[in-house]
């Protein structure tokens, strides 16, 4: 669509092509791989973690790439012209806007081993977790954790109790994926791909430090975290929409030759 096309965004020590991951993705979309399995296949997640996407938006004192939200935005629009769902899932990319709401010395462990972090989120309804000395007990089930099959960490809502009495906004418990357990119930028509299947979490304690109010202002100093991340948000998933009407306007110009849109 631009210069985009044409980059190579680079992690590691691998190189991907955006324009030859695209074609792998159609293809293999066009076979209904990732409907059929209700997911984005690993092997796909891990190129996109080479492409660059979950690393994007990182700042660059983490390893990451701190590009601009209108450049994530393109890549994104890009991706979804491939296919719908690897689109949506790539789109949670933007999870350092989120994440930026963490103390500090959270993201730098999070990000000691490399700023490639896939995160996914199951945030309605928050569920009651208990305060404890060390922590917040998190027990719940969560809906609609798009990306969560191909997670490293994931995010679950919460409302934290003490005395039975909410203590302040709903938050964000962080954890490992590993520490929940996915049940496979999302079963629609278009986007099956997206895997946004219920999380199961059993008592599970979470660090207070690993947790944080969605959509509270960020403490890091770089630009990008003056950005609110909601908007943000509505923007990423807004340009996901328009990859997947650009690609059905190519399809209906190859189906439909010398017909005129609109009349």
């Amino acid at each position: 669509m631009n210069e985009l096309s044409k980059m190579e965004f680079v992690a590691s020590e691998k190189a991907v092509d955006l324009d030859a991951l695209c074609q792998e993705i159609r293809a293999r979309a066009c076979t209904g791989e990732f409907d059929n399995q209700a997911f984005v296949s690993q092997d796909i997640i891990e190129k996109l973690k080479q492409l660059g996407v979950y690393r994007a938006l990182v700042p660059k004192r983490f390893g990451g790439d701190a590009i601009s939200p209108r450049e994530f935005c393109e890549l994104i629009e890009t991706l979804s012209k491939a296919d719908g769902s690897v689109g949506w899932v790539a789109s949670f990319g933007m999870s350092p806007a989120y994440l930026g709401s963490l103390p500090e010395a959270t993201l730098e462990e999070l990000y000691k081993d490399g700023p490639d972090v896939v995160f996914a989120g199951g945030i309605f309804p928050p569920q009651p977790a208990e305060i404890t000395d060390e922590g917040v007990r998190v027990s719940g089930r969560w809906k609609f954790s798009s990306g969560c099959m191909g997670a490293d960490i994931i995010g679950v809502g919460i409302s934290p109790l003490k005395n039975n009495e909410m203590q302040g906004l709903p938050r964000m418990a962080v954890m490992p994926a590993h520490k929940a357990k996915i049940e496979m119930t999302w079963d629609t028509v278009g986007l099956k791909g997206t895997g946004s299947h219920d999380l199961v979490v059993e008592d599970v304690l979470v660090e207070k430090h690993w947790t944080f109010v969605r959509g509270e202002p960020s403490k890091l100093p770089e630009p990008f975290f003056k950005y609110p991340s909601l908007p943000l948000a509505t923007q990423v998933l807004t340009v996901v929409g328009i990859g997947v009407a650009a690609a059905a306007l190519e399809e209906f110009q190859i189906l439909a030759p010398g017909k005129e849109i609109g009349r």
